[in-house]
């Protein structure tokens, strides 16, 4: 998952924290993105959920699922990345 974040240009390479391994450095994706984030929680297999919402329109743009919220959001934020 760090290396997709980091072609996707939302991760440094040289930052040495795994953001699908820690909430708070998977919250700084966000920051990237400029875009708000929020927990659905669990969907039907019980895997983690979050939204990723365009920061002017508050439209949802990214979705993501995963077996940690860390990951949930690495994925949410590369699904928001894509549709940006």
């Amino acid at each position: 998952m760090r290396e997709q974040l980091v072609l996707a240009g939302l991760w440094d390479a040289d930052n040495p924290n795994n953001p699908a391994r820690s909430v708070t450095a998977a919250r700084q994706l966000l920051k990237k993105l400029d875009a708000r984030l929020r927990y659905q929680g669990r969907d039907s297999s019980g895997r983690y959920e979050y939204l990723v919402y365009h920061p002017e329109t508050g439209d949802p743009i990214g979705t993501g699922h995963g077996e940690t919220p860390a990951l949930a959001i690495c994925r949410a934020a590369l699904a928001a990345h894509r549709a940006h």
